[in-house]
C-alpha cells in the first residue's frame, strides 16, 4: 500500500534542527523563503550554499540530513526501497485521468504523482484545454489544484463550462468547485521564480493533486533575447526545472508545464517542430507529450517516457475540453 503522508504537525520541519543552522543562518534562509527542511531539499545544496555562504560540504549535509528526516517520518518514499517495493509503490499510486479514452490509454490510465509532464505544441493544439480537463476532474472531487498562469490565458468561466458539460457538477455548484483552485498570475520570469520558490507553505496546507504552469518556458524565450543571454537563460531554466522536479517528488503531486515550439530549419523531411528550452528542459521532464493539429482532430504523441512506447492518441476539442475523437 502507498505510504500515508504524515501531516506537518506530526513532524519537526524546522531548519534549526540541522547541525550548524543557528539564528543568523535561519534568518538568512527565511529571507529567501526557506522556512523548513522541505524547502532545503527543494532548493538544493548549491542554492542554499549561495544564500548562506557556508561551504559546499555543509550545504550537502543539510540536504542529505533533511532528506533522511523526511524519509524516516514517511513524508516521502524511502530512497533505498527494494525493486519489488518500488514496483508495488508505483502500482498503488492514484492516477489522474482526462476521461478521453485514447489520451488516457497513452498514459496507461492517467497521470501519476511524483512526475513532471511537459506538454508542447503550437497554438490551438489543446495544451491549455488538456490542463483544464484534468483540473476539472480533480476539483470536482474536492481535491486542490495550483495553477500558475504565465500567459494570462486562464478563464474560470471556461473551466466552469467544462465542469457542467462533463456533468461533474451543476451550474449552481460551479463556484464552489472553482474555490478548489489556487491561482497565480506571473507576467514575467522574476515573478514566476518567486512564486515557485514560495510554494512550500501552500503545498503543505493544500496538498494539491496537480501543479500547473501554463506557458512558463515561453517567458524566458521572450525576456532573454540574443545569444549573449543564452547562458543566463539556461541557468534560470535549470533552476526552475530543478525546483519543479523536487516539488513533484517531495509533495507527491503531478506537475504539468506547457511549452511553446519552434521550427528547426535544418530538418528537410518530417516534422520540423521542436520544443523550446533545449536539453535542460528535456532531461528534467519525466514525460514529454507533443500535441499537434490534424484537421479537426488533434494528435497527442508520447515522445519521451520511462515506461511507454512512442505512439499517438487522437482527440478533439469540444465544450468538454479534450474529448474522444469521432469515428
Amino acid at each position: 500500500m502507498q505510504e500515508e503522508i504524515v501531516e506537518e504537525k506530526q513532524i519537526d520541519l524546522t531548519v534549526d534542527q540541522l547541525d550548524g543552522v543557528g539564528a543568523v543562518t535561519k534568518k538568512k534562509l527565511e529571507s529567501f523563503g526557506i522556512k523548513s527542511i522541505i524547502d532545503i531539499c527543494v532548493r538544493g545544496a548549491k542554492e542554499v550554499q549561495e544564500i548562506t555562504g557556508v561551504d559546499k560540504g555543509k550545504a550537502n549535509s543539510w540536504v542529505f540530513n533533511s532528506q533522511k528526516i523526511l524519509e524516516e517520518n514517511n513524508f516521502i518514499r524511502k530512497s533505498d526501497m527494494s525493486v519489488t517495493e518500488l514496483m508495488a509503490y508505483q502500482d498503488n499510486q492514484e492516477r489522474i485521468a482526462t476521461k478521453c479514452t485514447e489520451v488516457d490509454e497513452l498514459f496507461s490510465g492517467g497521470l501519476t504523482p511524483e512526475s513532471v509532464y511537459e506538454v508542447y505544441g503550437e497554438f490551438g493544439c489543446g495544451k491549455t484545454q488538456f490542463c483544464l480537463s484534468l483540473t476539472a476532474e480533480v476539483i470536482a472531487k474536492g481535491e486542490k489544484v495550483i495553477w500558475i498562469d504565465c500567459e494570462d490565458t486562464f478563464r474560470p468561466r471556461r473551466l466552469g463550462e467544462i465542469l457542467v458539460a462533463r456533468e461533474l457538477c451543476t451550474q449552481e455548484e460551479v463556484m464552489d468547485k472553482l474555490d478548489n483552485i489556487k491561482y497565480f498570475y506571473t507576467p514575467n520570469s522574476e515573478q514566476l521564480m518567486g512564486t515557485v520558490d514560495s510554494l512550500s507553505d501552500m503545498m503543505m496546507e493544500l496538498r494539491p493533486k496537480i501543479v500547473i504552469l501554463d506557458g512558463s518556458i515561453g517567458q524566458f524565450r521572450e525576456e532573454y533575447l540574443g545569444r549573449g543571454t543564452l547562458a543566463e537563460r539556461q541557468n534560470q531554466l535549470a533552476r526552475l526545472m530543478t525546483h519543479l522536479k523536487n516539488i513533484s517528488f517531495y509533495f507527491r503531486c503531478v506537475v504539468i508545464f506547457t511549452n511553446q515550439v519552434q521550427s528547426d530549419p535544418s530538418v528537410m523531411f518530417g516534422d520540423p517542430v521542436k520544443p523550446i528550452g533545449g536539453n535542460i528542459v528535456a532531461h528534467a521532464s519525466t514525460y514529454r507529450i507533443y500535441f499537434k493539429k490534424s484537421g479537426k482532430k488533434r494528435i497527442a504523441r508520447m515522445v519521451d517516457s520511462p515506461e511507454h512506447e512512442q505512439k499517438d492518441a487522437s482527440y478533439i476539442l469540444t465544450v468538454k475540453g479534450i474529448d474522444n475523437a469521432e469515428d
